[in-house]
This record gives C-alpha cells, structure tokens and sequence, in this order.
C-alpha cells in the first residue's frame, strides 16, 4: 500500500481545504526535539491514525540575546509551536468539537498534548492514566517527579541535544548529582514491582514521558565520563531496574523500538554539539569535556534487539504501508531512495549492486555472499541512515 502521506513545513493546499477527520501531528524535521518525540511515541503507542507535517525546529543552544533574536526572526508564530497536534473539527462520531475544549486548544506542551491523546482516544490501549487505585494517580504522579529525580539546574536550553549534563554558568552537573538521581530511579521502580515499567506491568504516560530525555542521558552520561559503573544508566550492576526498565522499552512496546528510538550516534553529534559550546564558556579548564574516540566497530551505534522480528510484526499489523518484515522495510527504503543513493555512493554499477542488495532484503539467502560492490552500497547507506528520521532500529538493524 502507498506509504502514509508525510508532509514537510505544511499541508499542501488542496489537503488542508479537504475535510480531514485525522489528527495531524507537527513535529521536529530532524528528529532531535525531546518533545516531538514524546508526543510521536504516544501516537504510535495508541496505534492512532494521523497525518505528520515535518518542520525545521531551530534551537536556541545559546543564551544570549543576539541568539535569541536569530531564533525569532527564524520562526513564524506556528513554527515555535512544535510539537503540536491539530485535532479535526468533528469527533469519531460525526459531532462537533467545542472550540473551548481544553482537550482541543493548541499547545506545545508535550504533557499536556498526552493528554489531549489520551482523552480523545480514551479506549485505546495501553491506559496511559491508570489508577492503580482510588486514591492513586500514579502515572501523572511520575511525570511530575521528574524535575525532582534527575539532576538539578542544568540547562534548560540543552535538554533536547544533551539533557542533564551541563549547567548554564559552565559547569558540569557533579557526578555525585548522577549518582543520586539514577538511585532515586532505582527505588521508583522497586516501588511498583509487578512490572518493569515506571507504573508496574504496562506502560504508561510516565514512560512516554521519560524515555525521550532518559534515551539520550543514557548514551551520553558515559561519554562524558567512560568507563564509570555508577555513570551508567544500563548499568546491570549499578542500576537493576533502570536497566530492565531500558530493556523492557526497547524489547517490549513496538512503537518505540520499530519507529521512534534515537540511535547512539544521533545522540553523540548532538552531544558534541553541546560539548563545543559548554566549552566555550566553561567556567575553569577543569570543567570542559573532551570526549573520547569514536568506536571501531561497524554499527556501534545501534542497539542490538533479539525481538525485532517479534515486535515488527507487531507494529506493522494495521499499518499496510509498512513492509511485513524489517528487511522489507529496508528494501522499501532503498527503492524509494534509490535515485539519490546511486548518485552519492560512488560505486561502479551501484543499480545492479543495488537490485543485488534489494532482492536478498526480499528474499533472503543466508548462505550466498553479497559481490563486494553490494557490500559498498550496504555500508553507504548504513554510515548515512538516520535514525529514526529515515528507518526505525529494528528495521535499520537489518542492514547489520
């Protein structure tokens, strides 16, 4: 089936004039905005049918003034707000929407707009708000914990490109900080011990809301400071349940491992871009950062997910567009971007190297090796895909 319409900066004309009963989801272009992907990750968990429009969200990295007048003059009223939802003006079941309905105002925070997800589609699954009792609210009590748990002051303007590592005046969060909040963490989830997620067996709103900043700390803390156990947020050792709350995300709920999850070197540039500036103000020579080498080991940045297939073919049921299995997805990929990628790979009869590539993604021979031009295209599009702004992890994994 034709893939899902994705729009860039807006609706197309003759779409916006049309009557759309879908949501439409604005979000980061570039797939690095903290919040965009909180708000995408609860779509996809609720398994929601919506149209995304993709926008160039520049960030404001500094804090003084002349940079924040290039961020205004950047950016239209619309565009600032990002992410956000337009909901359409009448409900599933043909009546009209109230304008003042707080659950349809626009907003860009992501919060907030979980909300509104989950009041609009109250009935589908998974409950983001369960009450785990009459007297107990526990997801929304777990979103609002997080200012608390993790570390304190840090700059508010990094939390999409490096959260809570960096404080505004040039210095770094301590260590000890760290230390205590991946401990409060510990003992969150110790206190709902029917399952490995923040509020027990299944996954919730406070998930959601978590994992986005939680993904990037976790591959970024131990840049900063390597080979520290108790810097670790996956830590098996230092940190049980942070650590199977990681992989219960990562293993068990599609959505976030087939579609949304951020790879290690998305979240490495992002770092070194932080990096660069907290080194440009860093208040002594002891507080700046110099990270280390970029690992040798081909796909370093991906992580590994023994339940792709399981979890595809999870996500892709109802969403015909999607290729049945992660490798069909992959084939999807390069037939859709082939123009592009025999122009840029450099390789001597890259269409026939590439229909090589294609046809074991579709129809597989693990005994048969790849000609080495076929091995060039695999290793130029895995060194340039995105994810997850051009494949998902579980179906990029299939080009490793």
């Amino acid at each position: 089936q034709t893939p899902r319409p994705i729009y860039k900066d807006a609706l197309p004309p003759e779409v916006e004039a049309s009557n759309i009963d879908k949501p439409i989801l604005y979000r980061d272009a570039n797939c690095v905005c903290a919040a965009s992907q909180m708000v995408w990750l609860g779509l996809e968990c609720k398994n929601i049918d919506y149209l995304t429009v993709l926008v160039e969200k520049p960030f404001n990295l500094r804090s003084d003034e002349s940079a924040n007048r290039r961020i205004e003059n950047a950016n239209d009223e619309k565009n600032s707000m990002i992410p956000r939802i337009v909901w359409p003006e009448t409900e599933s079941n043909g009546d009209e929407m109230k304008n003042n309905d707080k659950n349809n105002q626009p907003t860009s925070d992501p919060i907030k707009l979980l909300e509104q997800i989950h009041s609009h589609y109250p009935a589908a699954t998974p409950n983001f708000y369960p009450k785990l009792s009459a007297a107990v609210d526990a997801s929304r009590c777990n979103i609002l914990r997080f200012p608390g748990v993790m570390p304190r002051l840090s700059d508010p303007n990094f939390m999409s490109h490096a959260p809570l590592l960096f404080r505004p005046d040039g210095t770094l969060v301590p260590k000890s900080s760290h230390c205590v909040s991946l401990e409060e963490l510990e003992e969150m989830l110790e206190e709902y011990y029917l399952g490995p997620y923040l509020c027990g067996k299944d996954v919730t709103a406070a998930d959601v809301a978590w994992i986005p900043y939680l993904e990037r700390y976790a591959v970024q803390l131990p840049m900063v400071y390597p080979n520290v156990d108790v810097l670790n947020p996956r830590s098996s050792d230092a940190y049980g349940e942070v650590w199977k709350w990681f992989l219960a995300m990562e293993r068990d709920v599609p959505a976030y491992a087939c579609a949304v999850m951020g790879d290690g070197r998305l979240w490495k540039r992002c770092l070194e871009e932080v990096v660069e500036l907290h080194n440009e103000r860093a208040a002594t020579e002891e507080e700046k950062v110099t990270l280390g080498p970029e690992p040798k080991r081909k796909g370093w940045w991906m992580k590994n997910n023994p339940k792709g297939l399981e979890l595809w073919k999870e996500y892709a049921e109802g969403r015909p567009w999607l290729g049945g299995t992660p490798e069909w997805e992959v084939a999807l990929f390069l037939i859709r971007n082939r123009e592009e990628i025999m122009k840029e790979c450099g390789v001597d009869g890259a269409d026939e190297a590439l229909r090589e590539v294609v046809q074991r993604l579709l129809y597989g021979d693990a005994g048969a090796t790849l000609s080495e031009k076929a091995c060039q295209i695999v290793q130029f599009v895995g060194e340039r895909v995105s994810v997850p702004k051009d494949l998902g992890m579980v179906p990029a994994l299939a080009l490793w």
